[in-house]
């Protein structure tokens, strides 16, 4: 996991602090056994979410609850936008039962890390989930402009243009021009989606 480096280093991590739960009754002999392929090499599981099923799968509705928990705990931001991963945490949060602060706790531990940084330096703090929720969508949008813009610009500055007199126009150089125009309008149009009810450029 991306934030949780050092409790869950790899997928064998997050599985064995998956199967820590399941202590009583039926669940902990089907977790011995699992346990014991493991130590074998005889993994059953690869990826902690196909444990996860195979729990659901198993004991249902009985350890539901345990099970969505453990969903909520372990899922993680990786290349979807704030939008896409809020839809599927909120949706975890409340099948898991999740609310108030420990919500957050796990909102902030499932977002990229650069991205929560930057949240957390945030004066003052979002308090609510739902702050945390905007302030999140915010600044996904506005890392979105800024890379936009810095290839834009990148583009353009690298084009060399050379002196024109007034009324006349270089070799080549209408060219140039409706080239970055095309960015320009490119640029422009990255800005208006992430600012649908007002733009930057105007």
């Amino acid at each position: 996991m991306n934030s949780r480096k050092s409790e869950f280093p790899d997928e064998d991590a997050k599985i064995y602090w998956i199967l820590s739960y399941m202590q009583t009754g039926s669940a902990k002999t089907w977790c011995d056994y699992v346990v014991a392929l493991m130590y074998k090499g005889q993994q059953s599981f690869s990826m902690s979410d196909e444990l996860l099923k195979e729990i659901d799968r198993k004991f249902g509705d009985m350890d539901k609850r345990t099970t969505q928990s453990l969903k909520i705990r372990t899922i993680q931001q990786g290349d979807r936008s704030v939008d896409e991963h809020i839809q599927e945490f909120e949706k975890a949060a409340l099948e898991a039962g999740y609310e108030g602060y420990p919500l957050v706790v796990e909102f902030k531990c499932s977002l990229n890390a650069g991205l929560r940084r930057r949240l957390t330096e945030l004066r003052p703090m979002p308090v609510t989930i739902e702050q945390w929720y905007d302030e999140a969508i915010m600044m996904d949008c506005q890392w979105k402009v800024a890379k936009t813009e810095e290839a834009f610009y990148g583009k353009v500055n690298g084009t060399v243009r050379k002196p024109l007199q007034y009324g006349q126009q270089g070799q080549g150089q209408g060219q140039a021009f409706s080239s970055q125009g095309n960015q320009w309008q490119f640029f422009r149009n990255q800005v208006l989606d992430c600012n649908s009810d007002k733009t930057l450029l105007e």
